[in-house]
């Protein structure tokens, strides 16, 4: 239904009393499965070998360890957002509740987190962009409908916190990268 009738949808999800436990088994977890999954499938099945002089295909050895990494990195950003989210809140008068912030974060991103499911091919990645597309719209009428951001002040709010998503992230991947985590 979020999908196909966001707007219903979030005034239905706006009203249900939902936990972030329940949020996080119910949602979080297992969409946030089908990415990792499929392109551990994906690089065992089609990146076979590692190709030195191309450099794009991952070693055979570390290809559970990028499925991992997937899996942590998603979970990890659902969550941050809406971080973000509350963090800038006050800026735009509107509501400071993280279980809020989760639903808009978490049911914003499903679509993408579908898209995560073609994934076994590589070039199926351009259904991740389509995906992103729907997102960028779910997040911008459910930080409307759930969070009560103005509608004029929608897409900076939505802006600034990807932004700020973007930036932490990277902040995040250096820092693991550098301790040989990833």
């Amino acid at each position: 239904m979020l999908v196909f009738s966001p707007a219903e949808a979030w005034e239905a999800i706006a009203r249900e009393p939902t936990s972030i436990d329940e949020i996080t088994r119910r949602t979080i977890i297992p969409l946030s499965l089908l990415a990792p999954a499929a392109t551990v499938i994906g690089m065992k099945t089609f990146d076979a070998s590692w190709d030195p002089a191309h450099g794009y295909l991952v070693p055979p050895e570390a290809i559970y360890a990028a499925g991992a990494t997937t899996l942590f990195a998603t979970i990890g950003s659902i969550f941050l957002l809406a971080a973000i989210f509350v963090l800038i809140a006050p800026m735009y008068g509107s509501r400071c509740d993280y279980p809020s912030a989760l639903k808009v974060s978490a049911y914003g991103s499903v679509p993408v987190m579908l898209a995560g499911a073609t994934l076994f091919l590589p070039v199926m990645v351009i259904v991740s962009i389509v995906a992103l597309c729907h997102t960028l719209y779910l997040y911008w009428v459910g930080v409307g409908r759930v969070l009560e951001v103005p509608a004029g002040e929608r897409t900076e709010f939505i802006g600034i916190s990807l932004t700020l998503l973007g930036g932490l992230s990277t902040l995040v991947g250096a820092a693991v990268s550098s301790i040989g985590l990833a």
